[in-house]
């Protein structure tokens, strides 16, 4: 037995099975099955193979692939062969322009096409590959110097139509600066260090000069002569050559007696001076004027000619700013008067959904100098800008914005633990929690755990304590803490870290140590990292050890706060020694007093119960 030449009949009957098997309440699906069964019917032409059925309206590949399947079934039940359609190439014929050579030896290699030639990766004119490539190479950023990611964005803007930075008003969240993953992709810009620093290849080299060239581009370093890069280069290596090693002692020569009146205010905490009566204001500039008016001036200063200054140049706030090296790391001295400070606020911190500006449009009404930014870590912190290169860097006041009903929530769930930890590898000095009092549904019934949580953060953890009723509260306060660090900052000198190898984010805090130790001997001098490092290092999962990775994931288990986790890493380093301890247990029983009889008579917050212990067990004994 055969199958009939023409099998549209067969193939209705079978949407009609199909259309009786459905439920009832599947009323879209069986419209859709009618509709193709009709349409089948009033087709005239054959219908022999399965693939003839895409001619009809309403019969897509699912229908299609069903209807195959019913098909290889009936031909299965009546032995006969299911029907194949013939060859593309046989039913064509041989493709047009291609010759009998050529299709004899295709058949000789077995018939496999050549591989496809993949097309050399151009960026496209005015993209955020394009101007990436032309900043670095007008940066003469060739391996193995680098640039860092704003520098690059700096020179890169004026070359590409889009954004390279993001615009979170329009969730634009990485800009055309997203491209760079490409350029790395095809290893034309190589990234090193951290922070990180940008630099490009050879191959980069050669692509940003076609590029250069077919557009006719002119850098703003080129002189008439049509100066080339190596001419730069050199130049270049000459500056960095004046970045000597310079210890405390080298930088600022004999140490000029401090004012003591002067020294008392500047160790006063920064709260007690933003809050206290404004009588004493007045008290902090007067003792400034009369330094001033003693003709003793900065030992800074004082030294920039004898030390640091090139024959025939001298350093001063209006030119470029002291580059220095100490402990094989590069540092700058920027004078005071020489950078302004202001304010950088998360984007994530709103006043309401529906008010998202509401803090930069409160500090613009009091004259306020603010930005906007994605923060790696805190809610509101200070930075200096200097005046001439734009650089900016971190100042050691740091703010944690939290509603009430946020805290009692983040005492749940652990992160008030996690945010203490990471603040504190800041290395700030002036560490501030902002807690707005509203009071919520979330608040009742956590009052107890309200109080020890803000009684560690002033006693145990040796943060400041802000407390605001409301949003416009906050704005004061905000603005009053922002005059007194103008007012301190109009007398410092400021000394900007630039690291360029940090491996994890203890390594942030250590450096930052290792020059305050150094430098900050005189307390005209303050020592903070540049902005980018800031952001880069110290961002949530940024540059974790092992030994962090352990201790986060333990916190998944509930019950262990952050004080335990450290406790349990520092007996078990890494999960595999967890994994082993637990392996090793020889009874059940073994494993779930594992934790209690490590760390049941721990002191405080490190103790783990019998309980909490099962529950580790559970968690690490079954895998």
């Amino acid at each position: 037995m055969s199958l009939p030449s023409n099998l549209k009949n067969l193939y209705a009957e079978w949407l009609q099975e199909f259309i009786s098997a459905l439920n009832p309440k599947q009323e879209q699906l069986t419209l859709t099955y009618e509709k193709a069964r009709r349409n089948l019917l009033d087709v005239d032409d054959t219908i022999y193979y399965p693939r003839d059925l895409k001619k009809v309206k309403g019969i897509g590949d699912t229908i299609m692939r069903r209807l195959e399947k019913r098909l290889k079934e009936y031909c299965d039940e009546l032995g006969v062969e299911m029907p194949q359609p013939a060859a593309n190439a046989a039913a064509r014929g041989t493709k047009r322009g291609t010759t009998t050579l050529r299709s004899n030896s295709t058949d000789v290699i077995g018939g496999e096409p050549p591989p496809k030639k993949l097309r050399k990766y151009i960026p496209k004119k005015r993209s955020g590959g394009y101007g990436i490539l032309l900043a670095l190479l007008e940066a003469n950023a060739v391996i193995p110097k680098g640039i860092s990611k704003d520098d690059t964005i700096g020179l890169a803007q004026k070359y590409c139509d889009h954004s390279l930075s993001p615009n979170f008003a329009t969730k634009e969240f990485k800009g055309a600066w997203a491209s760079i993953t490409a350029l790395k992709k095809h290893e034309f810009v190589f990234e090193e260090g951290r922070p990180k620093r940008y630099s490009l290849t050879e191959e980069g080299v050669n692509m940003a000069m076609i590029l250069k060239s077919t557009d006719d581009i002119k850098f703003p370093r080129e002189l008439e002569n049509s100066q080339n890069v190596a001419a730069d280069g050199e130049k270049d290596a000459a500056v960095d050559e004046n970045e000597f090693t310079a210890n405390y002692s080298e930088l600022l020569g004999v140490e000029a007696p401090f004012d003591e009146e002067l020294s008392f205010d500047r160790d006063k905490s920064l709260l007690d001076i933003t809050f206290q009566d404004l009588e004493s204001t007045p008290r902090i500039r007067k003792t400034a004027k009369s330094t001033a008016g003693t003709g003793h001036s900065s030992p800074i200063s004082s030294q920039y000619r004898s030390l640091s200054a090139p024959a025939g140049e001298t350093f001063t706030p209006e030119t470029k700013a002291l580059r220095r090296r100490f402990g094989g790391t590069s540092y700058e001295l920027w004078t005071k008067g020489s950078y302004e400070i202001f304010p950088i606020i998360d984007h994530r911190e709103v006043k309401s959904q529906s008010d998202r500006d509401f803090f930069l449009k409160a500090f613009i009404r009091r004259g306020m100098k603010s930005e906007v930014r994605q923060l790696a870590l805190g809610d509101i912190i200070w930075i200096a800008k200097n005046k001439k290169s734009g650089t900016e860097a971190v100042l050691n006041t740091i703010i944690e914005r939290k509603r009430l009903d946020d805290l009692a929530l983040s005492i749940r769930d652990n992160r008030f633990m996690e945010q203490k930890s990471r603040l504190d590898k800041t290395g700030c000095k002036n560490k501030y929690y902002l807690i707005e009092e509203t009071m919520s549904d979330v608040v009742e019934g956590m009052t107890e755990a309200l109080k020890t949580s803000i009684w560690l953060i002033l006693v145990y953890y040796r943060f400041s304590i802000i407390r605001t009723t409301n949003s416009d509260a906050t704005v004061e306060r905000l603005h009053s803490l922002h005059t007194v660090l103008q007012e301190e900052y109009s007398n410092r000198d400021l000394l900007v870290i630039n690291p360029h190898n940090l491996q994890n984010q203890d390594d942030y805090r250590y450096e930052l140590e290792k020059f305050r130790r150094e430098f900050e001997k005189s307390k005209t001098i303050e020592c903070c990292h540049n902005f980018q490092c800031f952001q880069e290092i110290l961002g949530k999962g940024e540059l974790s050890t092992i030994g962090e990775l352990t201790i986060h994931i333990l916190m998944f288990i509930k019950g262990i706060s952050i004080e335990k986790a450290v406790a349990i890493q520092s007996v078990f380093p890494t999960l595999k020694h967890i994994l082993t301890a637990y392996a090793e247990c020889e009874s059940p029983e073994e494993a779930k007093l594992l934790m209690f009889n490590k760390f049941g008579n721990a002191p405080g917050v490190k103790k783990i119960s019998k309980n909490l212990s099962e529950k580790i067990a559970d968690v690490f004994n079954k895998i």
